[in-house]
């Protein structure tokens, strides 16, 4: 993946011109790594639509700021196991967190158990 600053997209905004015309307002909710090459996960801003959009991406640096370009994925199989790649990598992230948790949670458990034998 290209060297970027996470930062920089956060609530990132992008119009995406409709079939029909019309324009949707997205924000990049991720940015990700998959088959070696990078693709970026958007949603509308309107919370009442629940919809997730896959694009491939260009990263360039254009002195100090990244310029992101969306490319369009045509191929129905590959969206599909791109979102299926997408929902695993959530998956692992949110069980990662989980785990991260619990073991907070045991070296506090230990703190107070030492505290109260005191």
């Amino acid at each position: 993946m290209a060297e970027f600053n996470l930062e920089d997209i956060e609530e990132m905004k992008v119009d995406l011109q409709l079939e029909d015309g019309s324009t949707l307002e997205c924000e990049v909710i991720y940015i990700f790594e998959w088959g070696g090459d990078d693709y970026a996960a958007l949603t509308p801003v309107d919370e009442s639509i629940e919809e997730i959009y896959f694009f491939g991406i260009e990263i360039e640096d254009k002195g100090g700021e990244p310029e992101i370009t969306l490319l369009q994925i045509d191929d129905e199989e590959a969206l599909e196991a791109l979102a299926d790649a997408f929902d695993e990598m959530l998956d692992e992230e949110e069980f990662g967190e989980d785990e991260e948790e619990s073991e907070d949670d045991g070296k506090w458990d230990e703190f107070i158990n030492k505290k109260l034998d005191q």
